[in-house]
């Protein structure tokens, strides 16, 4: 009898050598950006609250700019996961994210944490940022990603509600503990969850084992902080597990001179240490390796589930 669960498995990926300054073909890729603006940092009182959003100062388009030369440069392809607040005001940005070949996703409306709001408040910020995006772009917006990657084992309803919107895909899921959410023992790779309201491809965040614990080096502060040759070594141990390479990161983290809140010792050392390493390791993960949209990998985990279920039939 073949488990249930062969289903989901992805296949393994074949070794490759790792020739140094060459493309890696064999590793899967995404790149991902949240866009955000330099006060949407999560869960602390000196975040400004969304009433006031529209008073500050906004310095999200140059940074944006920096980004798709970038990308157009080196050749990649990204999911930008959009907040319905900024796409609103940045509509032309959108679009022109667009036309360069990316991918325009969802990340959700008011950047608000699924364990905090609850399921009806979680459910009516997705609607309202979809409807948002797609009036924009005039196209269906398949992916989606929870502010703060705050999905827990404890909000698991909130993949029912994520495909209820319509989403096809999501990368809400950081398999290790964190700040806001994580799921310590969650699945790696990607994988289909069967909602109540139908199949939802799950691609979780990218974390390799180091000294016993996961471990990210792919976004955020943990890129910032990791060295070249650490996340060298991360990167093919990803590709010996069979893992792709999601690699994440905010338009402040390439923004060194955005202003900065009163947050405590601990939070300031996580949201602001080594700024200015952001965009050379982004262009320099963008040079050694091919990246495409998040999307892609969503849809190419579905097929292997029906391809796995043709082939064993036994399996639910």
């Amino acid at each position: 009898t073949i488990p249930a669960t062969i289903s989901a498995i992805p296949p393994k990926q074949p070794d490759a050598a790792d020739d140094q300054g060459a493309k890696i073909k064999t590793l899967k890729t995404a790149m991902t950006i949240d866009v955000e603006d330099w006060y949407h940092i999560l869960d602390s009182p000196a975040t400004p609250t969304m009433d006031t959003w529209a008073s500050l100062e906004c310095r999200l388009a140059q940074s944006m700019d920096r980004l798709l030369e970038m990308f157009a440069r080196t050749g990649a392809q990204a999911t930008f996961f959009w907040l319905g607040w900024m796409a609103e005001r940045h509509k032309q940005l959108v679009r022109t994210c667009l036309q360069a070949g990316h991918e325009v996703a969802s990340h959700g409306y008011g950047h608000v944490l699924a364990y905090k709001v609850g399921r009806r408040a979680f459910q009516n910020d997705i609607l309202r940022a979809k409807g948002v995006i797609e009036d924009i772009t005039g196209q269906a917006v398949d992916g989606f990603r929870a502010a703060g990657f705050g999905i827990t084992p404890e909000t698991d309803w909130a993949f029912d509600v994520i495909r209820q919107a319509g989403h096809r895909y999501d990368s809400s899921v950081f398999p290790t503990a964190r700040a806001h959410g994580g799921m310590v023992n969650g699945r790696l790779g990607p994988h289909v969850l069967h909602t109540s309201n139908g199949p939802l491809s799950e691609c979780p965040m990218s974390v390799v084992q180091m000294l016993g614990h996961r471990v990210s080096l792919f976004g955020g502060g943990y890129l910032r902080l990791a060295p070249k040759w650490l996340i060298r070594q991360g990167v093919n141990q990803l590709r010996a597990t069979g893992q792709p390479m999601i690699v994440y990161a905010h338009p402040r983290e390439i923004d060194p001179d955005h202003p900065r809140l009163p947050l405590g010792f601990r939070r300031r050392f996580k949201c602001y240490v080594n700024l200015r390493t952001t965009m050379p390791k982004l262009e320099w993960l963008c040079q050694e390796h091919s990246f495409r949209t998040l999307r892609e990998l969503a849809a190419e985990t579905l097929t292997s589930e029906q391809t796995d279920r043709m082939t064993y039939p036994n399996a639910a």
